[in-house]
């Protein structure tokens, strides 16, 4: 949990030790990666992500996800974790721990987090491609879930790839909406999917592949 046992935090995230030593190994890692190769970059949903287990066709991958990083977390480190990999192609999953029980943001200010990132990319690696995921759902039903980890909801998950979809306009980044795809007809995410409230099961991480796969393909 991001407070843990902090007795006063006014919505100020906090750094923790597992982030950091994740991060020290993506910056490891830099110093030994190829160029040319494809970047998985965001949250745990990232870190989670079996690489070579979904995309063993893919010569050249790199998971950088850091569970629990936020947008602005992020934003500190894509040059260590995204622009010194030197890749083709950065495949970006962002946002659900904006709407957490910590950090509270607008769907507006996540999506200009974002921008910010893919800005960075882009004035570094101008011929890098990238492909933008929509946040994926959570389960709502689950109360004890929803209470813990604040304001989380499909609403203003789904409101995150509208807000995308206005201020993203840089020409080789490609949004894709996976989210339609992970959740029922009404507005609640597909529990077969998941293995909590949150994170994708084996059967979710399939599909995610199926929905990606083909776009990341097509640019290899």
């Amino acid at each position: 949990k991001m407070r843990e046992t902090m007795t006063y935090n006014p919505c100020f995230y906090q750094l923790r030790e597992g982030q950091l030593q994740r991060m020290l190994e993506i910056i490891s890692h830099n110093k030994e990666a190829k160029p040319h190769g494809v970047v998985f970059f965001g949250d745990s949903l990232t870190q989670m992500y079996d690489l070579e287990k979904y995309f063993p066709q893919i010569p050249l991958k790199y998971n950088c996800g850091i569970g629990g990083a936020t947008s602005e977390e992020l934003l500190w480190i894509v040059d260590e974790a995204v622009i010194k990999y030197q890749p083709s192609l950065v495949v970006m999953m962002i946002g659900i721990n904006d709407l957490g029980h910590t950090v509270m943001l607008s769907p507006k200010d996540i999506a200009n987090y974002v921008k910010s990132i893919i800005d960075l990319i882009r004035g570094n690696l101008p011929d890098t491609q990238i492909l933008l995921l929509s946040t994926l759902p959570c389960v709502e039903s689950l109360r004890d879930y929803h209470h813990v980890l604040g304001i989380r909801c499909n609403d203003l998950v789904k409101m995150i790839y509208i807000q995308y979809q206005e201020l993203i306009l840089d020409n080789k980044t490609t949004l894709i909406n996976v989210f339609d795809e992970f959740i029922d007809e009404n507005n609640e995410a597909k529990t077969k999917y998941y293995q909590d409230g949150l994170h994708l099961n084996e059967r979710g991480y399939q599909k995610l592949t199926n929905l990606i796969e083909k776009k990341i393909q097509d640019y290899l």
